[in-house]
This record gives C-alpha cells, sequence and structure tokens, in this order.
C-alpha cells in the first residue's frame, strides 16, 4: 500500500503548490513524475546491487516522510486545498441528472468490484506466470534487474516499467496481493487522462461521465484490469503522450515537452505496441513543431530535454538487450522474427484487417462472420492462414460464444459504435473542417495506429490484448460524436442495458478468476479455493505436484536453485519476497547462456525432464519425486 499512498500524497503536494489550475492535470503529471522517479530508483539500486526489500521499504518510507513533512509544514493550505478539491467534485456531482448520479454509482460499484477479484485472485493468468512475474524473483535474487541466462527470453527484452512497479509494491508487503492492483490504478488514471483530452474538445461533465462508463465496459480492458499485464499500462501512457502533444502545441512550455518526454519514455518501457501507438502522434507532433519552430526557437531546446529524458528513462533497458545481440530492442534473431509480418501488400493488409476485427465480432454474428470472411479470402486467392501474416501459422479462428477470458474476450458492443463514430465525425468533419481540424487529426493517429498495427504484426487470436490502447482512445472518438449527434447519444444510451449485463456477465463468470465457477464459461476454478491453487486456473494437473515441491522448497530453504523449465516458474517462488532465493537457469541452449553467472552451490535442481538422478558440475543430484508426470525437485 506504501507506493500507492505515496503517489495519492504526491497529488496533494502539487496541488498544494498550485502545479496546475486543473486537478486532471496535477494527477497525469504527479503519475508521471512519481512513475519516472520509480524507475530512475530501480535502475540505481539495480546498478548498487541493493535490489532488495530494505532498500525499498527505506526509499519508499522516506519518500513518505518527506512529503507528509511538506504538506504538514502548511497545513492550513493543505486542508484548504482537500476542501476546496471536495467541494469542486461535490458540485459536479450535483449537478448531474439522477440517471447520471446513478450511473456514477454503478461506476463506483464496478470499478470497486474489479479492485475486489484482483486482490482474491493471485496473477494467475500464463503471462504473469511465464514471465511477467517470475522476472522478479529472479531480479530479486539476483538484487538485480540486469540479464541473466534463462530458458524464457520474455525475461529479458520485454520492456519492464509494469513490473518495476509491481516488484516495488510486493517488496514492501512480503507478497502479492497487490500486484493485479497496478493495473487496476493505471486503469483509474487512465480514466482521468480522458478526460483530459475530452477538454481539448470542450466536453462537458456528462460526456465525461458516459465516457468512463465507456471506458470501464470494454470487456478486455475490464478482464485485465484484474491482472499483471500491461496493456491498460501502455494505454495510459499512450492517451498521456496525446494529451501532452496537444499541450505542447498550445502552451509552449517546458513542463509540457518535460512531461510529454515522460509520457513517451515511460510508455517505450511498459510495451512493445507502444511504439507502433505513438508512431501517428509523434509524426503529426513533430510536423507541427517544426512549422513552429521557424518562429520560436525555444522549441528545439525543449525537443531536445524531451528526447533526453526519453533516452535517460530507457537507457538501461536498451543497453542490457544491446550487449546481447547488438539489438536495444530484442535479443534473438528467430524471436524477433516472429512477430513482423514477412510479406504485405494491399490484399494481406486487407486480410489482416478483417482477420482483427473478426476478433471482436460477438455472439450471435461472429459464425456468420468467420463464414463471411472466409468467403472473401477464398474469392480473392488469399490464404487465411498464411503463415506469412498469422503468428506461428495459427489457424484463423474468431471468439467463441461466451468467451471471457481476457485474451481472447470480443469487445462486441464497442466495435460498432466506434465504426460508427468514425464513419460519422469524419463527414462531420470534411465538411466543415476549418472547424473540427483536431478532430479529424485525432481520426488520422487513430487510422494509423490501425493500419500500423495491422501492417506491422501478424495475426494471433489473442490480439484483443493488444487492441486494447486503441479501444481505450477510440473512447474519445465515441464521445465526441456523441456530443454532436443527438441520435448516435440515444444509440449509445440504448446500449447501457447490454453493457452493464456484459460486464457483470464476465466479472462473475471470468474465465480464470470467477467469482461463480461454471465450466461452460470459466475453468474449475473457485473463489473459496486457497491463493496457492488458484494460480493453477489455467492447467489444474499441476497443481498437486508444484504443491509437493513448494513444500520440499519450504523443508529445505535452498539459497540457490537451478532451472530447467520453459514456463510457470513464479507459483513455486511466490512466497520470495522476504527470504532472499537466487534462481539459475541452467543447461540454456539460446543466447542468453554466455551471460556470466554464479552457478556453484546450486542446493536444488526443478526440471521438466524425468530421470533417476541429474549430473550438473559434477555433482550429483537425485530425484526426489519420481512418480510426478510434469515437474521434478532434484536434490
Amino acid at each position: 500500500m506504501l507506493v500507492f499512498i505515496c503517489l495519492f500524497l504526491l497529488v496533494i503536494v502539487l496541488l498544494n503548490k498550485d502545479f496546475s489550475s486543473s486537478l486532471k492535470e496535477t494527477i497525469i503529471c504527479s503519475t508521471l513524475g512519481f512513475c519516472g522517479i520509480l524507475t530512475f530508483f530501480t535502475e540505481a539500486i539495480s546498478a548498487l546491487k541493493l535490489l532488495n526489500a530494505t532498500s525499498v521499504i527505506l526509499f519508499w518510507f522516506l519518500f513518505l516522510l518527506v512529503i507528509l513533512f511538506i504538506l504538514l509544514k502548511d497545513r492550513r493550505k493543505t486542508l484548504d486545498v482537500i476542501r476546496k478539491q471536495k467541494n469542486t467534485i461535490s458540485s459536479i456531482y450535483h449537478k448531474f441528472k439522477y440517471y447520471e448520479k446513478l450511473l456514477v454509482w454503478v461506476i463506483i460499484v464496478f470499478v470497486l468490484l474489479l479492485l475486489f477479484q484482483g486482490i482474491v485472485y493471485p496473477p494467475n493468468n500464463w503471462d504473469s506466470l511465464t514471465y511477467h512475474m517470475s522476472r522478479i524473483i529472479y531480479w530479486i535474487g539476483n538484487e538485480s534487474v540486469s540479464h541473466f541466462p534463462t530458458h524464457i527470453l520474455r525475461h529479458l527484452y520485454q520492456p519492464p516499467f509494469a513490473e518495476y512497479f509491481i516488484m516495488n509494491v510486493n517488496l514492501i508487503n512480503g507478497n502479492d496481493y497487490l500486484s493485479n492492483s497496478v493495473q487496476w490504478t493505471f486503469l483509474m488514471l487512465s480514466i482521468v487522462s480522458i478526460w483530459a483530452v475530452l477538454d481539448f474538445f470542450k466536453i462537458n461533465w456528462s460526456y465525461k461521465l458516459l465516457a468512463t462508463f465507456l471506458l470501464i465496459t470494454i470487456p478486455s480492458v475490464e478482464l485485465q484490469s484484474s491482472t499483471t499485464k500491461n496493456d491498460i499500462v501502455c494505454g495510459f501512457f499512450v492517451i498521456t503522450s496525446l494529451y501532452f502533444a496537444l499541450k505542447c502545441y498550445y502552451d509552449i512550455k517546458l513542463k509540457n515537452f518535460i512531461f510529454l518526454g515522460l509520457a513517451i519514455g515511460l510508455g517505450m518501457m511498459t510495451k512493445g505496441t507502444t511504439y507502433i501507438f505513438l508512431t501517428p502522434i509523434l509524426f503529426l507532433f513533430a510536423i507541427f513543431m517544426a512549422i513552429k519552430l521557424v518562429k520560436n526557437i525555444t522549441i528545439l531546446k525543449y525537443g531536445i530535454g524531451m528526447i533526453a529524458i526519453i533516452l535517460l528513462l530507457n537507457v538501461g533497458h536498451f543497453y542490457r538487450n544491446y550487449k546481447i545481440d547488438k539489438n536495444v530492442l530484442n535479443i534473438d534473431k528467430w524471436e524477433a522474427e516472429t512477430y513482423p509480418n514477412s510479406e504485405m501488400n494491399a490484399k494481406l493488409l486487407t486480410s489482416n484487417f478483417l482477420k482483427n476485427v473478426g476478433l471482436h465480432v460477438g455472439y450471435p454474428l461472429q459464425t456468420h462472420y468467420d463464414t463471411w470472411i472466409k468467403k472473401i479470402h477464398r474469392k480473392n486467392n488469399i490464404d487465411i492462414n498464411n503463415p506469412a501474416t498469422n503468428f506461428l501459422a495459427t489457424p484463423y479462428y474468431g471468439p467463441k460464444e461466451f468467451e471471457t477470458a481476457e485474451d481472447l474476450v470480443p469487445n462486441a458492443v464497442h466495435l460498432p459504435l466506434i465504426m460508427f463514430s468514425f464513419f460519422v465525425l469524419f463527414f462531420i468533419g470534411i465538411f466543415k473542417i476549418k472547424d473540427n481540424k483536431k478532430e479529424l487529426l485525432l481520426l488520422f493517429v487513430l487510422f494509423a495506429q490501425i493500419l500500423l498495427f495491422v501492417g506491422y504484426l501478424k495475426w494471433q487470436p489473442w490480439h484483443t490484448r493488444l487492441h486494447i490502447p486503441i479501444f481505450m482512445l477510440s473512447v474519445v472518438v465515441i464521445i465526441i460524436t456523441a456530443s454532436r449527434l443527438k441520435l448516435f447519444m440515444i444509440l449509445i444510451l440504448y446500449c447501457i442495458p447490454s453493457l452493464n449485463y456484459n460486464f457483470c456477465f464476465n466479472f462473475v463468470y471470468n474465465n480464470i478468476r470467477p467469482i461463480i465457477t461454471n465450466t461452460s464459461y470459466t475453468k474449475n476454478i473457485k473463489i473459496s479455493d486457497t491463493r496457492f491453487k488458484k494460480y493453477f486456473a489455467n492447467q489444474l494437473q499441476l497443481y498437486p505436484e508444484y504443491s509437493r515441491i513448494e513444500a520440499i522448497l519450504y523443508n529445505n530453504n535452498p539459497k540457490k536453485v537451478g532451472l530447467f523449465m520453459a514456463d510457470w516458474e513464479y507459483p513455486l517462488f511466490n512466497a520470495y519476497y522476504y527470504d532472499k532465493i537466487e534462481l539459475r537457469g541452467i543447461n540454456v541452449p539460446n543466447i542468453t547462456k554466455k551471460i556470466p553467472q554464479e552457478t556453484e552451490q546450486i542446493d536444488i535442481i526443478i526440471s521438466t525432464t524425468n530421470s533417476k538422478d541429474l549430473l550438473y558440475n559434477n555433482k550429483r543430484y537425485t530425484n526426489l519425486t519420481p512418480f510426478h508426470t510434469h515437474l521434478w525437485i532434484y536434490k
């Protein structure tokens, strides 16, 4: 909780210092500054080999004391600021009509339900157990975020900001109870960012309230907000980058360029798809700043400062990747080549677009869409399963009926709303271009993001999660269109009951974090199961063997463990936040084997291979669980 408390109090500090006249901007700036501090702190203690619970607790405790000192030094002003903001929020609420007030309480209940779900369930999706969470345990054991030999390359090259945040939270708590709350927090912050962007279009609070509802009811956003994935975090930084790009254009001040640099740099530190989503924003930003540069040379100095911030945030991660394979973004040529399309032309671009759209066509239309898209591909002599445009040659398929898995759920109601709003806003814009320049540029940004996404990345059935930033930003387009066209607003209002139902259905029957277990929609896991068992929602057959191995680890208290396994390491080491354990990838066959590591005095080896014993470093280890069928432990 300490990290979240520090962030909250930092907002009050900036309000106290009259940093901005806008509460929304103060929250955004506080968050960006806070995330920058967290990143630099993590990199600094890593460089000193001091990444451990003691250092993290000490730093954030001192940070808290400094903030409290600042606030208490002028407590009267602090109380006045809090009272003023409370009155402002109360005034906005009391101006709402009765049905808008009802929607406020629906939103509050919904977000609290998501927070609850993320706390009662541990991180238990596939990616979290494979690399999001397990890389944190490696870092803590090494007391450094330096790269290490591993069978799972994503431990290393994937941008680490979200995991930095989670690690700081978990090292203070000594457990992972609040791990999922990081994404939830950034969902709350994304609401504020969308409000801030809507201010540029002079949208009133009634529409902002509707924007909030539309955002939290995006099914993929709802389901991912209780996980340790990072697409919502990515979405926040993309929306915030757009906000500060607009701020820089309208108000050329150093602080706007600083916060734009923080938003871009932190986005790059969060997820690789950020590069795709930021490209159209930065392209337009560069053009408009270049035009203004003719009259204002200050822009050049501010721009250099912005670039410096971006590089400073990412230089550590870039350097670690570069040392492995002379590439700042990846460390393995084969893996790097599996994601981008190996062929592309107009037909394949259309094919990829239609396949990505198909992921969001829900019940009862998905069967008809699948038939139609396959017919279109046959008619145009295009292989719908072309390995040049399908990730690992995965055959195309759309969502099943009543899908509640975060990687596969369709955003079936939001998709037509987005498509209709794009169409309407475009025609409103082109007939009055002079009055709708910002609206047309926003459409260009989103359209370019979509084209770059489908043109660059191979289609995957799990792309729903990667689409999240596009859907989040598209809420802005929906709301602008609704404010211009009453008929569209009425259409959205008619969708509210459906969105309410979908939210409740996805919440109750969340595929791997269910409130009510129903194996037609969920895995066979219950909310009443032990926290450890909940890790295995996707592979319950592993639970008994992992339980036995975890018990052996607890009884033997090893200092150093050798690992020969390619996924799901985290459940075995979920309790090692205060008790240091060093993990060592052994017999690593990939490029990371050249990274030096200390492998002497390994106490225990855990492997996915079964034999009577193992010989490693001239030391023989005996199989303690020969009766297992998936995972074995050797001592």
